[in-house]
């Protein structure tokens, strides 16, 4: 799945001279595909200028400080993403390219500001997951003001234990013996670190713990190749990439994968030969689905039909007989 999502995002991916981002929020598609190409930037850039300076819109003004933003020119891309604010309030995309301007300037206290303001506008925003994004910044600020955080503390801010053996933490729900939302919530995981890796290299412990919970993700809730899981992946990528970050917890990472290694090479658990049983009425069914139209009951149907062919004879008979009784009634 990995793979797959990476393959689809890089295909939004923008590197140019100076680090920048992946998916920007651009309302011109080709500022969000031209990728290691800063001379069609550099096109798009001038076009934009030109427009700008004839009437500035909402469009042309974000997308022309997301335009300075991959050249590398925070202060300017920053100045004009405020005043696009100011001339257009509410936009959830002008929101999020401040945020994510000031974070490359180093601003993190007010990047997380926008950020949040870019979630409560639209928080479908990059496949719903800006809300991970601010979460990495709070983690930033956070580690700033303590030095220790990590040793209490990560990312998502879940709890998968001390063992080699990562468990489910409490306060998500399992259903069917998996964690309920796993697989959307590392998906979303998958972007945003698709997302930051574009500008963020090793060491990075941020990107390092996010790698580290989607390894913990996929064992603890059953999705792994070990419980022949939904999600056709390892854990093992993630894990070794937790590494290359530099992620906190390091021994415990190294344990962890070892003993996935160690556990995938006895071979997958069998899937469990059981006939299909009735849903015990304690089941939760969230999302229930409407009943299938049931079939007609055979009896039903018979006495119905023979109703309809008797009211069809007795109709005939009496059709037939009228015109007689008329005649008799003339003699």
């Amino acid at each position: 799945m990995r793979r797959a999502l990476l393959g689809m995002l890089a295909a939004c991916g923008i590197l140019g001279a100076a680090p920048a981002f992946a998916c920007v929020n651009a309302f011109d598609d080709r500022l969000a595909i031209a990728r290691d190409d800063p001379a069609e930037i550099a096109v798009i850039m001038s076009e934009l200028e030109k427009a700008y300076a004839a009437k500035p819109t909402l469009e042309n003004s974000s997308d022309l400080g997301v335009a300075r933003l991959l050249i590398g020119n925070y202060d300017d891309a920053i100045k004009l993403l405020r005043e696009t604010e100011e001339r257009f309030p509410g936009n959830a995309k002008v929101a999020a390219n401040l945020g994510t301007a000031l974070e490359l300037k180093g601003v993190d206290e007010e990047a997380l500001k926008w950020i949040r303001e870019g979630v409560i506008r639209d928080a479908s925003e990059h496949y719903g997951s800006e809300w991970l994004h601010a979460r990495v910044l709070e983690a930033k600020i956070a580690l700033k003001a303590n030095p220790q955080w990590f040793d209490k503390n990560s990312v998502l801010g879940l709890d998968f234990g001390p063992d080699d053996v990562p468990v489910a933490p409490e306060i998500l729900p399992i259903e069917k013996g998996k964690l309920k939302g796993a697989t959307d919530l590392i998906k979303q995981i998958d972007y945003q670190l698709a997302e930051r890796t574009k500008f963020v290299r090793p060491p990075d412990p941020f990107v390092g713990d996010l790698n580290a919970s989607v390894g913990d993700l996929m064992i603890a809730g059953g999705l792994s190749a070990l419980d022949t899981g939904v999600l056709d992946v390892s854990p093992d990528s993630y894990y070794e990439e937790a590494l290359r970050y530099g992620a906190p917890h390091a021994d415990l990472i190294r344990k962890r994968l070892a003993r996935y290694q160690a556990d995938l090479a006895k071979g997958p658990k069998p899937k469990p030969k059981t006939e299909a049983k009735v849903q015990a009425p304690s089941d939760v069914v969230d999302y229930p689905v409407p009943p299938k139209e049931q079939p007609m009951n055979r009896a039903l149907f018979y006495g119905i039909a023979f109703a309809i062919v008797l009211a069809s004879v007795g109709i005939t008979a009496f059709l037939l007989r009228a015109p007689r009784r008329r005649s008799d009634s003339k003699v």
